[in-house]
């Protein structure tokens, strides 16, 4: 007999025979669970179900409660009589629960708490989905100091309602006096997913002893098939052929709705797990790559059908088409289920394995790493940090804190933890100030006051901004460190880097004055170069305004913007007051984000970074942190300006970001304008061989931009750059010189260049542009080609990526235009 449905006082029950001499099972559930609370006042839904049960704790029945992501259940069996005796003080107890026991069970639920162990699997979960939603059944309940009696009264009185509410029998129709009195309310939709991962697949590292994976598919009989035969091969190639493994599990849980989450996992020794690692996920990838075979299908759904058709099966599909009726989903009969089994090809066991794949996330163990490019690396960082004063640490230069009306970052060298207050999911705060925010994406930045420079400070500004509702007060904590003899408790002043000084004739000489004036800049502007001098006496309004007119042009936007942001440097304390008095200003965020991280870079100096000390090093990414802020800013004032996302790659440069997150600036800025000349030049660097790329990707890069540049654009000079970022490479100059007279090098070039020059338009880059061409060929003895666009080039200054980051780049160009007779 399959399930039926009735209704019991406006509660759908679905209900079955059962086995015959089985005792009567009953499952009432509601629509609510741990997804459906916050990090910061989560374990409001454990208390209403503890508090509900405490009214039938003396009673002769056989029962539990169960809160899970989506829904809480109550559930009992025996004689059908008591069932309906249970059922009845269930729903008496959620009317009017005994709110005289909210500390006692408080007290019961902390202590089952402290025995709670997540596992590998709500590793996962936190990683997938962050602190919110189906990443919560993972963390502590951390609300469970807060709940009052009213709190929890209103939270039952929303959730456990008799439109929220569905129950499920095994053994039969609805015993005889049944009721189920539940208060008015409406149906609850199951919470959509949060998302930790920017993309999948993604893998992360966390100790474990052996490998672990889940996907995200649509529920279907070819689904669970996939998790059938997914286990077997693992089994197989695992533990009986390869003695790799003793445990190899994979398992199909609905997640709400039409989605379902698959788990992989299999253990192994440490000295194993290399070779573990790779069979693991090799199976993963043949089961995504080829249809199964079809008698190892016929043989998963052989035994499918055995398990479909038993009793037991068939009696627990009640509780199935009960969770159908609350969180989604298509119910199905015994018949309906074995018509779609039979059907199942071994193309749809596939797609499901594509499914997989596409959506995995890999969870390893420190040291191992997935082959190939398929994964990407979980964030364990921020790529933007909030704005605000720095706070330092004595003991570790390179460590930071920014804390600001907007959140807080955690600077630890280059890495970032930022928690913005209007995306945080809780603040722990202890009496002796200590803070641990918890961001929603999971990522968190603790403060311990007595560490930090201004610590006390820093807490202070946390309290001030952080939501009521988001505040979790811990207890008291013993041993408390106390704060060093170098720890000052002052607020920090912002620090900026003072403007490289003006050449003089102590420290230059009249012809070495001279000399430079006569040296023009690589290029042609008169509007620009009557406001540098103006810029860089103090008059940053004359260069806002000058960068307003640009906002149609970004070619001539991008020069503007790097040589006003030279002459501004050192004036960032100005630039952040004019921002902040003019918030809607998309120059003023502009000029200041790429003003900080010019001054970031003259911190750390142009030195290797082998001569570049700690406290150097420190100060670049504290300066270059707060870069990120003005230019996400000026980014959002004015959408279609490519200028912020260019100057984001180079702030990723130093950032040393993620390489996905590079390539979304890359994304954002040719959506914007395609052939951006200066952001061709940036991208270049971040796909060097000494940074994020290979010698191929680079080359791979700048050839294509030529083959797609439009003739007359000064752009195709990407590949003249890319032939020195790798020739660069490879030892002495003479070995640069070499390289680039290669001839199937000089020819790509020369094919270049000649794109370039078929059909010249006025670009503000041409300039600059003939200075790259002119350094290539003059190194490669071709002295025709180096005249003609050395010539072009001018008395102009040199480019010090032009000529191999020599160390007078001027002087090179001026020896190479007499060299040729320019």
């Amino acid at each position: 007999m399959d399930v039926v449905r009735a209704e019991v006082d406006g509660v759908p029950v679905f209900w079955t025979e059962g086995r015959p001499g089985d005792e009567c099972q009953a499952a009432l559930v509601f629509r609510v669970g741990r997804a459906d609370e916050t990090l910061a006042r989560g374990g409001m839904t454990h208390l209403v179900e503890h508090l509900t049960l405490h009214a039938v704790d003396n009673a002769d029945y056989h029962y539990n409660g169960i809160v899970e992501s989506t829904t809480t259940m109550f559930v009992t069996k025996g004689e059908a009589g008591k069932v309906a005796a249970f059922l009845a003080a269930v729903c008496d107890s959620l009317r009017a629960l005994p709110l005289d026991r909210l500390d006692a069970e408080k007290n019961i639920l902390r202590t089952e708490a402290e025995k709670r162990d997540p596992g590998a699997a709500g590793q996962l979960l936190t990683w997938r989905y962050g602190a919110a939603t189906y990443g919560l059944p993972a963390y502590p309940e951390h609300g469970l100091t807060h709940h009052t009696a009213e709190d929890v009264q209103e939270w039952a009185a929303r959730w456990f309602t008799r439109q929220n509410a569905a129950l499920a029998l095994i053994g039969g129709p609805p015993p005889e006096g049944l009721r189920l009195v539940l208060p008015e309310g409406e149906r609850r939709p199951v919470p959509a997913p949060t998302s930790a991962l920017p993309r999948t697949p993604a893998y992360f590292h966390n100790p474990i002893d052996g490998i672990a994976l889940t996907g995200i598919v649509q529920r279907s009989v070819a689904a669970t098939l996939y998790t059938d035969i997914l286990e077997r091969r693992l089994h197989h190639v695992l533990r009986r052929d390869g003695a790799l493994s003793y445990t190899t599990k994979v398992q199909y849980d609905r997640r709400g709705g039409e989605d379902a989450e698959i788990l992989a996992y299999a253990d192994g020794l440490a000295e194993v797990r290399p070779e573990l690692t790779q069979r693991f996920l090799a199976e993963l990838d043949r089961i995504a790559a080829e249809p199964v075979d079809a008698a190892e299908l016929a043989e998963a759904v052989a035994a499918r059908r055995v398990l479909l058709v038993s009793d037991e099966a068939r009696a627990s599909r009640a509780m199935s088409h009960c969770l159908n009726e609350l969180v989604g989903g298509t119910s199905r009969t015994t018949d309906e289920l074995l018509a779609e089994l039979d059907a199942v090809k071994p193309q749809d066991v596939q797609e499901v394995g594509r499914a997989v794949l596409d959506s995995a996330l890999l969870m390893l163990p420190p040291g191992e790493e997935p082959q190939g490019a398929r994964f990407s690396p979980a964030p364990t960082g921020s790529t933007v940090a909030v704005e605000g004063p720095v706070h330092t640490r004595p003991d570790d230069p390179r460590i930071g804190l920014v804390v600001g009306p907007e959140g807080a970052t955690l600077l630890s060298g280059p890495e970032m933890a930022t928690v913005r207050f209007d995306e945080c999911a809780a603040v722990l705060g202890w009496p002796d100030g200590a803070r641990v925010l918890i961001g929603l994406d999971g990522l968190t930045v603790g403060v311990e006051p007595n560490h930090w420079h201004g610590g006390r400070t820093a807490a202070a500004e946390i309290d001030r901004h952080v939501p009521e509702h988001l505040v979790v007060a811990m207890p008291a904590r013993s041993n408390v460190q106390p704060p060093s003899e170098d720890v000052l408790d002052v607020a920090p002043q912002p620090v900026f880097v003072k403007p490289k000084p003006a050449r003089t004739m102590a420290s230059h000489g009249l012809i070495g004055i001279l000399a430079e004036r006569r040296r023009r800049p690589p290029w042609d502007d008169a509007a620009l170069k009557a406001v540098l001098p103006r810029v860089g006496d103090g008059d940053l309004r004359a260069g806002l305004e000058l960068l307003a007119r640009t906002r149609d042009d970004g070619e001539t936007r991008c020069l503007y913007l790097e040589n006003l942001t030279t002459a501004a440097a050192g004036q960032s304390a100005q630039l952040a007051h004019l921002a902040a008095t003019t918030p809607g200003d998309p120059e003023a965020q502009l000029l200041l984000g790429a003003v900080r991280i010019e001054e970031a870079w003259q911190a750390r100096s142009a030195y290797r970074a082998e001569y570049v000390t700690e406290e150097q090093f420190g100060q670049f990414w504290q300066l270059l942190s707060q870069a990120g802020p003005p230019l996400h800013r000026a980014a959002a004032l004015l959408p279609a300006d490519p200028a912020p996302w260019e100057r984001l790659i180079r702030y990723g440069i130093g950032m040393q970001l993620e390489r996905d997150a590079q390539d979304r600036f890359w994304q954002e800025v040719t959506d914007r304008h395609p052939f951006l000349y200066a952001a061709h030049m940036t991208r270049s660097q971040t796909l060097a061989r000494k940074w994020w790329g290979s010698d191929a990707e680079l080359l791979d890069f700048a050839e294509s931009a030529v083959a797609a540049a439009p003739p007359g654009d000064p752009v195709t000079a990407v590949l003249a750059l890319a032939h020195i970022e790798i020739g660069g490479d490879i030892g002495t100059w003479d070995d640069l010189n070499a390289y680039l007279a290669r001839p199937r090098v000089h020819a790509a070039l020369a094919d270049a260049a000649d794109r370039w020059q078929s059909d010249p338009r006025p670009h503000p880059r041409a300039l600059e542009a003939h200075q790259y061409f002119g350094a290539v060929f003059y190194r490669a003895g071709d002295h025709d080609r180096a005249r003609h666009h050395l010539a072009r080039a001018g008395r102009t200054k040199g480019i010090d990526r032009a000529w191999g980051y020599a160390e007078d780049s001027t002087t090179l160009l001026n020896k190479a235009r007499r060299h040729v007779r320019a």
